[in-house]
């Protein structure tokens, strides 16, 4: 197949493919005339890539999941490595948004401020302190 017919087929666009290749996500195919010819084995690998980019693996991580085992590593244990250390990401990124939310509440309802001079120094002062009681108002 060329690039062309490799791109309508997995729905992207020729550019994506060649970026692949160069990110070493794909292994450099055939050339006949100058002309990439891939196999069909190119297309569950961009299935893959599609999927893995969806959620939120990142290019490294998706080239270790493709070239970064032994070639007899089962997908299963592949997956298994890689979506354990997505999953403690997601865990921290999950507990940052909370309390962010937690303070925009917090922000939101209890703000008295008449002036944003007052809410930076209430900013200073909670960024300087400690513990439970710097938390409980986000400027005031």
């Amino acid at each position: 197949m060329t690039i062309g017919e490799v791109a309508a087929r997995a729905g992207l666009a020729t550019s994506a493919i060649r970026f692949y290749e160069k990110a070493g996500l794909l292994k450099p195919p055939a050339r006949k005339n100058g002309r990439r010819i891939y196999g069909s084995d190119v297309l569950p690998q961009l299935i893959v890539i599609r999927f893995a980019k969806a959620n939120a693996f990142t290019l490294p991580e998706i080239k270790q999941l493709l070239r970064g085992f032994p070639e007899t590593t089962p997908a299963s244990v592949r997956w298994k490595k890689l979506a354990g250390k997505k999953i403690a990401e997601l865990e921290s990124t999950i507990a940052k948004a909370r309390a962010m939310k937690e303070m925009l509440e917090s922000l939101a309802s209890q703000c008295r401020c008449r002036k944003l001079d007052q809410c930076a120094q209430g900013f200073a002062r909670r960024m300087s302190l400690q513990g439970s009681a710097a938390r409980r108002s986000a400027c005031c």
